[in-house]
């Protein structure tokens, strides 16, 4: 009986965290093409393989953001965080005529914990241009708090002892789409954060 409990209570932690949704991108297709079915708050990561190309939003669900990134040997991915339920159509634009297309569906967690479900920090404005102001919302432990591009970069890591209120100076940071994570114990938080200067 404590196996089947402690099997359970691992399964159950393993919920707690978005997950990665790879994609390679190679020669004239995406793979896989349309096989993905993903929750809100995964991610969708494009790798480059091979090959000059992009990956470029065309139909997309109401209210869900769009993009473009070129995918090269000098551009090698490229990440994108549903947060709308429905499907994604892409395209690579150089290579859409020779059907170098594909999808993914974002359908509801029913049943699984989201990664959003208990914010554990509020950051605003966003978009941002100067001062990123950081709420904490839990009185827990330490909380890191991490910022990437699209690519998978990290240009910010900070981590909080102190729970208290921060502003956090993003002047130096360039003009994008980022990735703000939000690491406190087993619980990860994430939200899209435009810069714009």
């Amino acid at each position: 009986m404590k196996n089947v409990l402690l099997l359970v209570a691992l399964l159950a932690g393993f919920h707690s965290f978005a997950t990665v949704h790879t994609i390679s991108v190679a020669d004239f297709s995406f793979s896989p093409a349309s096989a993905v079915t993903a929750h809100p708050g995964d991610t969708i990561l494009w790798t480059w393989a091979s090959g000059t190309h992009t990956t470029t939003s065309t139909t997309i669900p109401g209210g869900a953001t769009a993009w473009n990134s070129s995918i090269t040997s000098s551009v090698t991915s490229f990440r994108y965080i549903p947060t709308v339920v429905g499907t994604y159509n892409y395209e690579c634009t150089i290579h859409a005529s020779m059907g170098m297309t594909g999808s993914f569906v974002v359908v509801s967690g029913a049943g699984v914990d989201n990664v959003n479900k208990t914010a554990i920090i509020s950051a605003y404005p966003n978009p941002v241009s100067k001062s990123l102001h950081i709420q904490f919302n839990n009185t827990g432990s330490s909380v890191t708090i991490t910022l990437e591009d699209m690519n998978g970069k990290q240009v910010l890591n900070r981590k909080f002892k102190v729970l208290k209120d921060v502003d956090i100076d993003v002047q130096d940071i360039p003009n994008g789409n980022y990735v703000l994570y939000a690491r406190q114990g087993n619980n990860v938080y994430n939200q899209q954060l435009v810069i714009s200067h």
